[in-house]
């Protein structure tokens, strides 16, 4: 993901990378923007640095961890931190990090790899009135669907709520289409009939019919990344006294898809499971993971 948002990044910017994948490094390089051999000289040489990663455990790394950017960062500079990451956590390394005059905000996306592509993923930021005006034009670059959603950890909040959400509309999505091909519906005219109805959601635009239904599978996202997700949001409202109902189902749902299919396995696959829970063939048996 860090990859598509920084491809669109250099197009119009001094951009230096770094990663421990070379290939990645390799590819942005490419397009014109500098390597740097590591994470010291990064820190020494940026005064504005993003980032993106599995989670705010790697995000902690990469800051404070030996060898990190904290030892070499200059007064002034503003971290944007744009992983689907734990707010909490991310709250409190901004507030370490105030500790030696540097800023960090979080401004994670949604719309995967072909929104930051066709430059139109959704990007949330959680910063103060001044580090959003700091920071509005380098991420305008990105993409326009810019949202200030509040002071620090605020976009990684509702971002969290977003997938949330999202994850809970595939399962009961592909449960309504279960309920529909048990009983009778052929599966193409079910998402027709649904695309026109109130049931019309993201995923069955998105998903049913170009993935499921065509046997495609693969998304670039995994069960393990879905977890986090959904863990977290979770989490939140227990931390919150939010009683989140639904989504501890899902968790629990994906939880099961996770030790039957594998953590690795890609989010789609889960269909999978539920023909084989329903006896339904929504899935077509000659489809692809990769």
């Amino acid at each position: 993901m860090g990859g598509a948002l920084a491809q669109r990044l250099v197009r119009q910017h001094t951009l230096q990378v770094y990663d421990r994948n070379k290939q990645s490094v390799s590819k942005l390089v490419a397009s014109g923007a500098v390597a740097c051999t590591g994470l010291a000289q990064m820190a020494a040489q940026c005064d504005l640095i993003l980032l993106c990663l599995p989670s705010s455990r790697e995000v902690r790394e990469v800051i404070f961890g030996e060898g990190g950017l904290a030892a070499h960062l200059r007064p002034g500079t503003l971290i944007v931190d744009q992983t689907t990451g734990d707010p909490q956590a991310t709250r409190a390394m901004a507030a370490q990090l105030a500790q030696q005059d540097v800023e960090l905000i979080d401004a994670p996306v949604s719309g995967g790899p072909r929104g930051a592509n066709a430059g139109t993923i959704a990007i949330m930021v959680g910063a103060n009135p001044e580090q959003y005006a700091r920071i509005e034009p380098l991420l305008q670059t990105i993409s326009p669907n810019l949202f200030h959603a509040g002071d620090v950890g605020s976009g990684q909040v509702i971002k969290l709520a977003n997938n949330m959400l999202h994850h809970s509309q595939r399962l009961l999505t592909l449960e309504a289409m279960s309920l529909a091909v048990k009983n009778g519906v052929a599966p193409a005219k079910a998402v027709e009939i649904l695309l026109a109805s109130s049931g019309r959601n993201y995923y069955t635009e998105h998903n049913l019919e170009s993935r499921i239904l065509a046997g495609k599978l693969a998304s670039g996202f995994t069960l393990e990344l879905l977890l986090k997700d959904v863990r977290l949001a979770t989490q939140l409202g227990a931390d919150s006294g939010v009683p989140l109902f639904f989504a501890n189902l899902v968790r629990e749902f994906y939880q099961m898809c996770a030790s039957e299919l594998g953590s690795d396995a890609q989010v789609n696959s889960v269909a999978l499971l539920v023909d084989r829970i329903a006896g339904t063939q929504l899935v077509p048996k000659d489809h692809s993971l990769s």
